[in-house]
């Protein structure tokens, strides 16, 4: 997919000029010309001949140039790159301390059933704390992307044991070609828009309930995509297969994989559109509308999110799925919003309870699900509020479904220190079922630092 450096010259001075490198470096081959820069020492030895075209400019050392190629970016991190830009490297690391108070009613028993008592909630975690690393090596056409997290919720820390890999995206870009643009090994699935935001650059506390419920997590696998097809600004596309089996469970599979198909036009030209909020305050409007579908065939969890779970008979889950959604922004106003459907059946496994009864077989998380917000960033001021509503339904009755209908109504109030790099959010959130009386309130205060 990429294009391999000039053929190294015979001579000290083309070598040096096509790694934009000067004579006294220590490129192997430079050696061939330069004497020795002390009495004695021993030259190196000369490239054999039965090396690839090329091979000695691509291993040859590639200095930095301090006082240009290394850099701080708000956001981005410590990036450094070398001189022919072959090579560059970002280190980026970010946390966000949260703090939850949750209130749940009592509930009064219902056909003969037990009440619940009332029950109040209180506690401050690290939400997420991770590392990144990124950049380009041999070309500006090979790019890589590596995250790591700490935090113990993402980790899946219970009981002293960790139960998922910190490895949360390991993977390789192509982009010699702009119009097939392939991408390999873990990360998001680009199956939504909200779920394929930043994390750090989101407008509440964290993405909607229905995202979460609907919205598919990394995976493994690769992809073709075009952020820009025929460079007109105006339509990307993503076409993937993945491994099907999530991020959180590795070992042997079967050839149930994942499937992907995912169009976005942009009807005013292209945008950073992975980040919620309009800290530009855009003086045109900025719009993406998108669309996806996705099959996936024998998932071993529930649903194919971060908090999929494996059900309990120990079987697995085939489902249809699809989305839409829209993002725009002007002027310090954004709106983002979502649909949602899903529609799968459930293959039973053969795990058995403890009195060696087989566990009955519980009905796929059938359903559909939106979501919509909008902020508003105060003019010439670091504040914004925001507000969002989202409803979940299931389809059917229980013994078709395992969803349960959901209805979601919360606002928020942010300030932006150094925008997204460092910043101040309270939301709140009422969460019902049926009643609105009893309903979950919950408030969450998340301080975010990205450095």
């Amino acid at each position: 997919m990429t294009t391999a450096p000039a053929t190294v010259g015979t001579s000290a001075t083309t070598t040096a000029a096509t790694n934009n490198t000067s004579p006294t470096a220590t490129s192997p081959a430079l050696a061939t010309t330069t004497p020795p820069a002390v009495t004695g020492a021993t030259p190196p030895a000369e490239p054999s001949r039965f090396l690839p075209p090329g091979d000695p400019a691509r291993m040859a050392e590639a200095p930095v140039d301090e006082a240009k190629q290394v850099k701080w970016r708000p956001g981005v991190g410590l990036e450094v790159t070398s001189k022919d830009k072959r090579f560059s490297l970002q280190f980026n690391a970010f946390s966000q301390l949260q703090l939850i108070a949750r209130h749940t009613p009592a509930i009064p028993g219902v056909d003969g059933g037990m009440p619940t008592a009332a029950k109040n909630d209180f506690d401050l975690v690290f939400r997420r704390a991770r590392v990144w690393f990124a950049g380009n090596l041999f070309t500006p056409n090979i790019k890589y992307r590596i995250a790591l997290t700490f935090s113990p919720i993402e980790l899946g820390y219970k009981n002293g044991t960790i139960t998922r890999s910190p490895i949360l995206d390991w993977f390789f870009t192509f982009d010699r070609l702009r119009d097939a643009t392939v991408q390999v090994g873990q990360y998001k699935v680009p199956y939504n828009h909200q779920r394929m935001m930043r994390i750090t650059g989101l407008q509440f506390v964290d993405r909607s309930t229905a995202n979460n419920e609907f919205t598919m997590d990394r995976d493994i696998g690769l992809d073709i995509r075009s952020k820009d097809v025929g460079g007109l600004g105006h339509l990307r596309y993503y076409a993937g297969v993945y491994l099907g089996d999530g991020i959180a469970l590795y070992g042997p599979s079967d050839f149930g994989l994942a499937y992907l198909a995912r169009v976005e036009v942009l009807p005013f030209g292209q945008y950073d559109d992975l980040e919620e909020a309009d800290h530009e305050r855009s003086k045109k409007p900025k719009m993406l509308i998108g669309g996806a579908y996705s099959y996936i065939d024998r998932d071993p969890h529930d649903t194919h999110g971060f908090a999929g779970a494996i059900p309990a008979d120990g079987g697995k889950t085939t489902t249809h799925n699809a989305t839409a959604d829209m993002s725009f922004r002007y002027a310090g106003f954004s709106i983002e919003s979502g649909f949602f459907w899903r529609k799968g059946k459930r293959i039973g496994g053969a795990n058995v309870d403890d009195m060696g009864a087989p566990i009955p077989v519980v009905a796929a998380r059938n359903g559909s699900a939106y979501f919509a917000q909008a902020g508003y960033l105060l003019p010439r001021l670091p504040l914004e509020i925001g507000a969002r509503w989202g409803q979940m339904f299931a389809a059917g009755t229980p013994a078709q479904t395992s969803l349960k209908s959901q209805n979601d109504l919360g606002g928020v109030f942010n300030y932006y220190f150094a925008r997204h790099s460092l910043k101040l959010q309270l939301d709140y959130f009422h969460s019902w079922n049926t009643e609105i009386r009893l309903g979950t309130d919950q408030v969450r205060l998340q301080l975010q630092v990205v450095f």
